[in-house]
Formats: structure tokens, sequence, C-alpha cells
């Protein structure tokens, strides 16, 4: 053979050598996107049951908001109250920011627009972004609710002509409604 034969050889085997290298890492590559999918699914179905109880304590502790706070107001003891009031709220954001930061994993894997082979994680998936839309908005809601008490009690001073009680201020966060599933509408945001 002459060389000229055995250089087309070698160029022939080098040029097979690496198309057959590229299909191997692009196999690999899709196992192992397969494999952290694969894991993602069982961290949802895992991160979901943990945020679903979590949701269920934070329902409680809203009904007690509502029931003693909220919903009824005394114009009479609500300065007295106030500091209780406020304490109970921030208690309540608390809660809401430590569940955000606890479920930080979850909103990446849930993310909009990522969809599994499991139909269960799509769905939990799905139910976590409308559930955690709804805990933000339901907060914020519930702050509106409370500030527009402090602004009726203060209004009450005023027609009471009392200048003896102090006028109060609502409570103050940096918390804004939010479309996190991206549909378009704010679930948990009540329309007045």
């Amino acid at each position: 053979m002459s060389d000229k034969k055995h250089i087309l050889i070698l160029i022939l085997l080098g040029i097979l050598s690496i198309i057959i290298g590229f299909i191997l890492m692009f196999i690999t590559n899709i196992k192992k996107d397969q494999q952290q999918l694969n894991n993602n699914i069982s961290k949802i179905n895992k991160d979901y049951a943990g945020f679903k109880k979590d949701i269920e304590e934070v329902n409680k502790t809203r009904d007690e908001l509502h029931k003693n706070i909220l919903d009824t107001v005394y114009y009479e003891s609500f300065e007295s109250s106030e500091n209780e009031y406020k304490k109970a709220l921030y208690n309540y954001e608390k809660t809401v920011t430590d569940i955000s930061k606890k479920y930080a994993n979850l909103k990446g894997y849930c993310e909009v627009g990522i969809y599994y082979s499991s139909s269960d994680a799509n769905s939990k998936c799905n139910a976590f972004n409308l559930g955690y839309e709804q805990l933000i908005n339901t907060f914020v809601d519930d702050i509106n609710m409370y500030n527009s008490n402090v602004k009726k009690y203060n209004s009450w001073l005023d027609e009471q002509q009392n200048t003896t009680s102090k006028k109060l201020e609502g409570y103050k966060t940096k918390k804004t409604y939010i479309d996190y599933n991206k549909d378009g509408e704010y679930s948990g945001k009540e329309d007045k």
C-alpha cells in the first residue's frame, strides 16, 4: 500500500473516531439529563408533601387572624391591641417568607415550562405553582384588609372628635401581588 492510502485510512479512522465520540457524548448527556429529571421527580414528590402540610398550617393561622383581628374590629380596643395585632401579622409574614425560602428548590423544579414524564409530578408542580401564588396573594390581601381597618379606625377617631387617642399606622410589607404561574390571573387575590 502506498503512503497516500495509509494517510487516507488514518484520516478516515480519525474522523470516524471523532463522530463516534460525539455520538457517545450525546447519549451520555441524554442519560445524565434523564437521571436528573428522575431525581427531580422524586424530590418534587417529597417536597410537595411538606409544602402541602405547611400551607394547611398557614391556612389555620390565617383563619385565626381573620376571626380575631381582620373580620371584626372593635374600635374601642383597637389602639390597645395594636402591638398584639402587628406581632401576629409579623409572625404571619415570617411564616410566608420561611415557606418561600424552604421550598426554593421546588420553585426551581417546577418552573413554568418544565414538563416531566410523570403526570403526577406535573400535577404536583401545577398545584405548587398555584398554591404558592395563592399564599402570597392572600397574604397581601390580608395586609390590605388590616390597613383598611386602620384607616377606618382613624376616620372613626375623627368622627368622634377624639384627640386623646393616637392615630394608628398600617402594617408595611414589601410583598406584592404575583402571577407566579404566569396564567394572567392573580389567584388568591380578592376582587374588590
